[in-house]
């Protein structure tokens, strides 16, 4: 058997791609190449001279690891973590020991604490001679993260455990590193809220995984803890619905987030870190601090008297219970009087009891909902709190801070959905919410300011694992990411948790399925929706489903068969829910316009025959049943008709629905955003493609998405794009999409403005952009679900022959996703 070694390699000498022998994986993290991992002959190629080769295991010895001799708890556990790891990797398992071997010489890795580091935020650098490797970090979390980051070295992931990502065993482990530059987040706060809807964690945590509990309890959050600390996150908001115990009610969970280091959070509605879904008002009182002040108070001291001593970000404000409406008065004075009310007492509490250990009290306001009106009527907010701004649900955000706002002590952050529950339409079921509109809104939030906090929501976490994986790379370091981020990053994630051979073919077919993802999720699939396309749309649409589920068969085949659980859990199985689901509304389409009704129907009942089936090979059969009762399937959720099911199934549908004959419509001919002539003057301000966005997968961005991109609507040095058609006399006009977002704050606009040939232009406001910020506005509905909002602007009086219509920039924010323009023949009116 032929000796491997791994030799891990910033790629800092030689030419990795001129390696035949070599099997090359490479990864984005903190915006650079860290550790490209080369599986290679040991004589394949020498050390950089630069960097020292280190014998993490040779001869079936390991090199030790040895603690501080102050470690704090969670460099204890991601020390035996690392262990555990080289063990998975070689079958060696290194000792982890409190103090260095006597014999100076023999290797080692040392894990310290750091002077020259210390007072930056969860910092590390990575070092080696010939016989020590240090893993050197600021704080208990940068070691942490430092120690973890040998382990994807090694070719460990993340997922290994949450996705069963298989591991490539070696005979010998050698990292080849100097030293190396200081690694540390930009954003300080990333988390994840895991969204409990009682479909899926929960269910399987309760049934399968957690049995003894009933439901999510210390044994799931600390699988969810260690997944944080691999992917570089470190807050957390836990479940929080009426299914699952309080996060606070149980001591262990309180005692294992300090002992793992993650900062405890809570979700918007749960102010103080106290949940109140379970609140009984017969038993309590009214959850309105008008009228049962002092039972609210005593929870919530309580709250800063059994918590004060742990790392927090404390939540402040108020809502109903269970994520419902604030209770009390309905008008705007009187609730910011309230409010005001609540942020005095509950920060008098925190000054009592809250410990300064971990620095100043950290505090957030999340004005969500019908508290955002609120904030915006005047709502003062203490300036060392953090203002966490939200998105519409859909991944739009609402607004960001105003100038003024943005040098509050406390800084922003963002509150950003990736699954969700709620009007006009739930999205719970899987996640093809492209990276590349999260990349377009928080790096927008980045360019405006809000840099302290970001969390998402990840509902179930499974099958959410690119977006979380995403979001963490992205949160660590925004500014390394760019508009070709998306296919960048599916390249890379394809590469670490499957390998090199497929990390294009992978990308390739992740790209597309986001694609079909943006164009509709099929949680948000229904009828109307399928009879409103043209017939032409309709019938592509149907060969690219059937072409998604006929490139996942033959991915699903070609991968070897340790991958293919992972495969499933992360790219396969979501995929065909896509597809299937897509393929199930065009058939219904079809035969809602008499189109063989037969061979249709015997379509929906195959392809929901088989959904049903990947449904119980998730549960039963995947991993060897380690996900059982997870994954909800079509016929499980409840009441498939009403508004917050996870799915609308044509056959949910009442049969008057549907029209007798389909509506005449013209094939209109549609152009690509990107496809323009981009014109810039002198400066950084660009209309820029961004790969993966829009259902163009190209939508056009106005960057930077901040106030430097600002322009009165007849400044000709503005960014421009032309588009050049030949056109039919007559009366006509262009239809521009826009993807939804909302103006940047209150008192912007969002507009572009639009000119033909010589002709003064016109300021065309993005519909839906204006107005109370509101996620149910006007243009909103179906805005979020389509993911674009149409301009019509009329071109009157048309000339026959050649044209330039010339969209220009005037407010930031701006994407453009086509364009449809006035053709010379009847097939674009």
């Amino acid at each position: 058997m032929m000796k491997l070694t791994m030799l891990l390699n910033p790629l800092r000498s030689g030419n990795p791609s001129a390696l035949s022998a070599a099997v090359l994986i490479s990864f984005i993290f903190a915006g650079r190449l860290l550790g490209a991992v080369n599986l290679m002959t040991s004589a394949s190629i020498p050390a950089a001279t630069s960097s020292a080769s280190f014998p993490l295991v040779t001869g079936d010895v390991a090199a030790p690891i040895v603690l501080p001799s102050d470690a704090p708890e969670v460099v204890k556990i991601a020390a035996r973590d690392l262990a555990a790891d080289i063990a998975t990797v070689t079958g060696t398992k290194p000792e982890v020991l409190t103090a260095a071997p006597t014999n100076k010489t023999s290797p080692r890795v040392e894990l310290v604490l750091a002077p020259d580091l210390a007072g930056r935020w969860e910092a590390f650098r990575l070092s080696a001679s010939s016989n020590v490797l240090t893993v050197a970090g600021s704080d208990r979390r940068g070691l942490a993260y430092g120690i973890y980051e040998i382990s994807r070295r090694i070719g460990v992931s993340p997922w290994s455990w949450w996705a069963d990502v298989s591991v490539a065993r070696r005979t010998e482990l050698r990292l080849s590193l100097g030293d190396e530059p200081v690694d540390q987040p930009a954003v300080k706060y990333r988390g994840i809220f895991i969204n409990d809807e009682d479909w899926g964690l929960h269910q399987w945590a309760k049934r399968t995984f957690e049995p003894e509990v009933g439901g999510i309890g210390p044994k799931t959050y600390e699988k969810v803890f260690e997944l944080m600390l691999r992917l570089r996150l470190n807050y957390i908001w836990p479940a929080m619905h009426e299914v699952s115990r309080e996060f606070h009610s149980v001591p262990e969970n309180i005692e294992l987030a300090d002992r793992y280091g993650i900062v405890a959070g809570a979700s918007h509605c749960e102010p103080m870190l106290f949940n109140n879904a379970n609140w009984k008002p017969a038993e309590r009182g009214k959850w309105d601090y008008t009228t049962n002040r002092d039972t609210i108070y005593s929870v919530w001291a309580d709250q800063a008297k059994t918590r004060g001593d742990k790392e927090a970000v404390w939540g402040l404000g108020i809502r109903g219970i269970h994520d419902a409406g604030m209770q009390g008065p309905k008008d705007p004075a009187t609730r910011i009087n309230i409010l005001g009310k609540v942020l005095k007492d509950q920060r008098g509490l925190l000054d009592k009891y809250v410990t300064h250990k971990w620095g100043p009290v950290a505090q957030a306001f999340v004005p969500y909902k019908e508290v955002l009106p609120l904030y915006d009527a005047g709502l003062p907010v203490p300036e060392d709190v953090t203002i966490v701004w939200v998105d519409d649900n859909f991944g739009y955000i609402r607004r960001l801070g105003k100038p003024e706002e943005r040098t509050r002590p406390g800084g922003a952050g963002v509150y950003w959905h990736l699954s969700y529950y709620g009007n006009p339409h739930s999205y719970t079921w899987i996640n093809s919410t492209a990276p590349a509109l999260m990349w377009a809104e928080l790096h927008k939030a980045w360019e405006n300011d809000a840099r302290t906090l970001w969390v998402i929501n990840v509902g179930d976490l499974k099958p959410a694992e690119i977006g979380v994986d995403y979001f963490a790379k992205l949160a660590w370091i925004p500014e390394t990411f760019g508009p070709d981020s998306q296919p960048r990053f599916l390249r890379a994630f394809a590469a670490e948790n499957f390998g090199g051979k497929f990390a294009q073919p992978i990308a390739d077919f992740l790209m597309e399925f986001y694609r079909l993802g943006t164009i509709r999720k099929p949680e948000l699939m229904l009828r109307s929706w399928a009879l409103s396309l043209p017939d032409e749309t309709a019938k592509q649409l149907r060969r690219d489903y059937e072409a998604l589920l006929q490139n996942e068969e033959k991915l699903a085949a070609s991968i070897p068969a340790a991958s293919r659980d992972a495969w499933f859990e992360i790219a396969g199985f979501p995929a065909q829910v896509l597809g299937v689901s897509g393929l199930i509304f065009m058939a219904d389409r079809a035969s809602q316009f008499g189109e063989n009704p037969a061979v249709n129907a015997e379509e929906i009942a195959r392809q929901r025959a088989f959904l049903e089936k990947q449904v119980g090979q998730f549960n039963n059969v995947t991993a060897g049943g380690k996900w059982q009762h997870l994954m909800p399937g079509p016929v499980t959720a409840p009441d498939l008709t009403k508004w917050s099911s996870q799915v609308r199934w044509p056959w949910g549908e009442k049969p008057g629905d549907a029209p007798a004959q389909p509506t005449n419509q013209l094939v209109r001919v549609w152009r690509d955003a990107a496809s323009a002539d981009r014109r810039s003057a002198a400066g950084a301000a660009h209309w820029t493609p961004v790969a993966g966005l829009g259902q163009s997968v190209r939508a056009v961005a106005l960057k930077p998405a901040s106030l430097k991109s600002s322009w009165k609507a007849d400044d000709q040095t503005a960014p421009t794009l032309e588009f050049d058609f030949d056109a039919k006399v007559g009366e006509a006009e262009a239809l521009i999409d826009f993807l939804p977002t909302f103006r940047i704050y209150p008192g912007l606009q969002l507009r572009v403005a639009v000119g033909l040939d010589i002709h003064a232009p016109v300021l065309i406001e993005v519909p839906g952009s204006s107005g109370k910020e509101d996620e149910n506005g006007p243009n909103r509905r179906e805005g979020v679900q389509n993911n674009f909002v149409r301009a019509r602007v009329p071109l009157p009086g048309l000339t026959a022959g050649k044209h330039i219509l010339k969209i220009r920039a005037v407010d930031p924010g701006v994407v453009i996703d086509r364009v449809s323009l006035p053709a010379k023949t009847d097939v674009g009116p």
